[in-house]
């Protein structure tokens, strides 16, 4: 008790780098504590479900010649009542997820809003082995085509509209316009078994085509359907007691007979946790999880390695008198112990720090979207305990062992090395070799993180200047979509009709435009009756007469649309740079004829006319030279969905604004997509380098300035012991430059070692960092040579005062202080 009690007052007689240190170790302990809850809430253990090493999600494999290039979960509803009665699975239960989100009140009073919707059979939860909390499941009544439709709310959406009343069990609810009877609230944690696209409700499966537009989804793929049959049912199984994922697709294997001519299919079985991560961002989420693993670690460790100097330099300071009091009798141990239980009040406070730190993490990236469109917020992240005691158990032994090494230095002076110490001999090196070596490793780890969020923003940076002709920040996009809302063409007509008018007339939009986008597809495409394979897909687009001077988009070759292009007329496109190129083979683009893909059953496919070409607008980040096809929307089928395109005044924000309100004047039920300038939609799609950028910029800062701290408390200590020895070279005829330039010179080696074990430590992780970049690369000269040049300037500089310090000593003053 007497050890702690003399460990307190040792530590608040000096309150300043005590608190620095636990600040440090709380934000090291806090950032690993948060980091591992985020990647066991998206790679661990991402779905509260039991026994989930027994629940699979049944899918196909997509192969191209030998090679498996996808595993495609999604089925024709007929595939589920095959897969449940097989008698492979203990139990098999389905969901569906439709691509859009439906129009839903709380109450009559409330405005329509989209909300994500899932359908589910009844034994959906029981199978997961998720139970509900409030209120009761689903049963085999209410799943059932006709039946009246029930919903059970999520936890988090149940909080959200309702503020968690047990009243809203039994109340109604209007989804797509159709009421709905709310009849259970699933447990805390629980929004669906996909990540990237988590539910707000859940419906009976077989109440689909009654609640979400049956009458243009062939849901259950029925042969009297006007439609083609709809894929979408996704299938959770759970493994019989003994069977493994390997036995259970042998089995599927054997489930139908392959008709003759055609090819087996190639059955697949994923772990549940593991199919939470969509397919297509798994190695990217992998990546993404060691990223950020290395960097909070790294930050640990420079969290540790402040603890260490602190301790290091107030045993240095306490050096003559643990000499006294070993020459007086104490024990080493005791004096030992003091000094590790320093170390561990330190690390203590700074686990203690670490929760609202961890948290205040949690509230700063919760906007943020993750590899796959994870959105953080989502996820609902909560402090792991377990994770932030076995950080704080790392920092608390790697502290012990600091102190240990400590202690070593500290009780191995006698008392003759105590008067030689206050006689003002300069200490050997050998006792500043630790303190260097942490130095070291903190510029070591600076360099790193502070190089990783540099690149990530130079990434970032990239994609923003990916349309350099266009003024991305004034042009903002406004998808509206009147299907949800009941429009039929005539009334959409008229609502966009109206809302034209509106902004037209309004100060803050210069110009205005609009499109419907038609769809793409696969990179086959028949060019004056030849088929030609093109490397991404082609994308089509219907504009009016203004996109193009509305987006700022130059004609390069060719003319525009015009009122002749109407119907009846012969069909014409305009396509951009990068698919001239490719049309032209060297030639022209102009007069080309490109065979439609899609065309009228009954009719021959269409063919239609290259008339112009125009700049490429890069809008995916992931296809830098895009193949688009634009058609005059007078040539084009009648649709309820537009996308409004305004060139703002001034500041798109502004217009953006406008565009809501006129169009919640028109229809205050109406909810458009996010209005976002061009800019925003790439920043969008650069989630992953905001995300990074903003937590190694954070982190690196943090890095940076315990970096400066350590190099400048080096250099004052470095400054004090070494003052007899300034002295007595000042006596002998150095000038001051050359005194104060030893102090320098000591901190730009030291500095120098750092730095070059940081591009060590880079280049080790040059392969995670790279699938991160966007038209850059990981030993970027500029980014390097400028984070190198800043560490380094700032460490000479701070390194200034105990430069001038040793300059301007008097040896008089020195011997009479000794």
């Amino acid at each position: 008790m007497d050890e702690l009690r003399l460990a307190i007052r040792r530590l608040t007689k000096r309150p300043g780098a005590a608190i620095v240190s636990v600040l440090t170790l709380a934000c090291a302990i806090g950032a690993a504590a948060a980091t591992w809850s985020l990647l066991s809430a998206v790679l661990l253990h991402p779905l509260p479900v039991r026994d989930g090493d027994r629940l699979v999600i049944p899918g196909t494999v997509m192969t191209i010649g030998k090679q498996a290039s996808a595993v495609y979960d999604g089925f024709i509803y007929p595939s589920f009542p095959r897969y449940r009665d097989s008698g492979i699975f203990e139990r098999v239960a389905a969901e569906w997820m439709p691509p859009e989100n439906l129009l839903t009140a709380a109450t009559a009073a409330d405005r329509p809003v989209s909300t994500a919707i899932g359908f589910a059979t009844f034994d959906f939860f029981s199978v997961l082995g998720v139970s509900i909390s409030r209120g009761r499941d689903f049963t085999a009544a209410d799943d059932r085509r006709g039946a009246p439709p029930v919903a059970v709310l999520t936890e988090r959406y149940w909080q959200r509209q309702f503020d968690g009343r047990m009243g809203a069990i039994g109340a109604p609810i209007t989804i797509a316009g159709k009421p709905v009877t709310i009849v259970g609230v699933a447990p805390a944690g629980f929004r669906g078994i996909d990540l990237s696209r988590p539910a707000d409700i859940y419906l009976p499966l077989h109440t689909i085509a009654d609640v979400a537009n049956g009458s243009s989804m062939n849901y259950f793929a029925e042969p009297s359907h006007p439609s083609s049959p709809t894929s979408g049912v996704r299938m959770v199984a759970r493994l019989k007691a003994g069977t493994g994922i390997a036995q259970a697709t042998a089995a599927l294997a054997a489930l139908d007979p392959t008709p003759p001519g055609r090819a087996r299919p190639v059955y697949a079985l994923t772990p549940i946790n593991q199919s939470a991560v969509p397919v297509r961002a798994r190695a990217g989420m992998s990546q993404f999880a060691r990223l950020l693993g290395t960097t909070v670690g790294l930050l640990l460790l420079i969290g540790c390695g402040t603890v260490g100097m602190l301790l290091l330099i107030r045993t240095e300071s306490r050096r003559e008198e643990l000499a006294v009091c070993i020459a007086l009798g104490a024990s080493r141990v005791r004096l030992a112990l003091g000094i590790a239980v320093e170390g561990a009040l330190l690390s203590a406070a700074g686990a203690v720090c670490a929760v609202p730190f961890a948290w205040w993490l949690f509230s700063g990236i919760g906007s943020f979207r993750l590899p796959g469109n994870i959105d953080v917020d989502a996820l609902q992240l909560r402090v792991d305990v377990r994770a932030l005691a076995a950080a704080a158990a790392g920092a608390l032994l790697a502290s012990l062992v600091i102190s240990l090494i400590a202690a070593t230095f500290g009780l191995t002076a006698g008392a003759a090395a105590s008067l030689r110490s206050r006689g003002g001999s300069t200490p050997r090196l050998t006792r500043r070799r630790t303190r260097a070596a942490l130095v070291i490793s903190q510029v070591a780890v600076a360099v790193v993180l502070a190089a990783g969020a540099a690149l990530f923003a130079r990434s970032l940076a990239a994609a923003l200047r990916l349309n350099t002709r266009l003024d991305m920040d004034r042009i903002v996009t406004a998808p509206i979509d009147l299907r949800p809302y009941g429009y039929t063409v005539p009334r959409a007509n008229a609502f966009f009709d109206d809302l034209e008018r509106r902004l037209r007339e309004n100060g803050a939009v210069q110009s205005l435009a609009s499109s419907v986008f038609k769809g793409g597809m696969g990179g086959d495409l028949a060019i004056d009756n030849v088929p030609r394979k093109f490397p991404t897909d082609v994308w089509f687009t219907a504009v009016n007469d203004s996109y193009f001077r509305t987006m700022g988009m130059h004609l390069a070759e060719g003319r525009d649309f015009t009122e002749a292009d109407g119907q009846g007329a012969p069909l014409v496109t305009i396509v951009s740079e990068s698919f001239a190129r490719r049309l032209a083979n060297g030639g022209t683009a102009i007069g080309r004829r490109v065979t439609m893909p899609y065309h009228r059953p009954g009719h021959p496919p269409d063919e239609v006319e290259v008339i112009g070409v125009v700049d490429d607008v890069v809008t995916r980040v992931s296809v830098l030279e895009p193949l688009d096809m634009y058609f005059p929307v007078r040539q084009s089928e009648p649709s309820v969905d537009r996308t409004l395109i305004v060139r703002a005044s001034a500041g798109g924000d502004g217009a953006a604004r406008e565009i809501l309100g006129a169009v919640k004047a028109i229809d205050p039920a109406v909810a458009p997509a996010p209005v976002l300038s061009l800019t925003d939609r790439i920043g969008r799609q650069m989630a992953p380098q905001r995300f990074g950028a903003t937590v190694l910029g954070a982190l690196g800062a943090i890095a940076l300035l315990l970096t400066i701290l350590g190099t400048y408390v080096l250099g004052e200590s470095m400054a004090a012991m070494r003052m007899r020895e300034m002295g007595i070279r000042g006596a002998l005829g150095a000038t001051r430059r050359q005194l104060g330039a030893i102090v320098i010179a000591e901190t730009g080696r030291l500095v120098g070692l750092g730095l070059l074990a940081g591009l060590g430590l880079a280049a080790m992780g040059a392969s995670t960092i790279r699938a991160f970049l966007f038209q850059i690369q990981p030993f970027d000269p500029l980014t390097l040579v400028g984070v190198a040049g800043l560490i380094l300037t700032l460490s000479l500089l701070v390194s200034l005062r105990p430069a001038l310090r040793a300059a301007n000593v008097d040896l008089a003053c020195v011997l009479r202080d000794s």
